[in-house]
């Protein structure tokens, strides 16, 4: 044999194939939150000073408004706080943590199948090298002593698999934990602007709550 195709090397092995379906679905995966990331812009002071403002008027339609304009997580969570005002401090305080934690899962979204291929691409490489280097064996008993030639295509196969799920897994990696890392930040952001907004929803509508309760 003078040589072997990467086409051939896709006929004979179900791991290369199964490597490349993962790695479109990582390139997928990495341009989808590249975008959602750089669309998702969140001024979490001007939109709390914002909302303050407006609730400072007793404007709570305003408020909302300015909320549902901003299409952001945070705005999502004020948005909860705003219509659950008029409970207890610690009502409040459990249902912005549950809108937290909805905000959380959004932000990560799609993120665990980056990490779930820069796991497995190398496991999967190196599978496909240990069934090339069988193969190879095995051509090599069946032929006798036919020389390297024989065992080419087993060798190749094994070499290019582990090589793929190398490529594979290097970049989905650096991206999951590049995004992480920017996932970490927005929710550092969202739970401090969170906590200063739960505070002024209890400063300013304290007096109502009491008023509630005695009606």
């Amino acid at each position: 044999m003078a040589g072997i195709s990467f086409l051939t090397l896709l006929k004979t092995s179900w791991a290369i194939d199964l490597l490349l379906v993962f790695s479109i679905v990582a390139l997928a995966v990495i341009l989808e939150r590249l975008w959602a990331y750089r669309q998702l812009r969140i001024d979490e002071g001007r939109l709390l000073k914002r909302v303050q403002g407006a609730l400072k008027k007793g404007n709570i339609e305003e408020a909302i408004y300015l909320c549902e304009a901003a299409k952001n997580p945070l705005a999502e969570i004020f948005i909860v706080g705003i219509r659950n005002r008029r409970l207890p401090r610690e009502d409040i305080s459990d249902l912005l943590d549950g809108a937290i934690i909805e905000a959380k899962t959004f932000l990560e979204k799609r993120n665990v199948a980056l990490s779930t291929i820069s796991f497995i691409a190398p496991l999967l490489g190196l599978l496909g090298t240990v069934l090339g280097i069988i193969r190879a064996f095995h051509d090599l008993a069946v032929s006798g002593a036919g020389g390297p030639s024989v065992v080419m295509a087993g060798v190749a196969e094994a070499l290019v698999s582990t090589a793929i799920g190398i490529i594979v897994a290097i970049p989905a990696a650096i991206f999951y934990n590049f995004f992480m890392n920017n996932v970490k930040g927005i929710l550092t952001k969202i739970e401090s602007t969170t906590r200063k907004f739960l505070t002024f929803l209890n400063l300013t509508f304290e007096k109502e709550r009491i008023i509630n309760k005695v009606l």
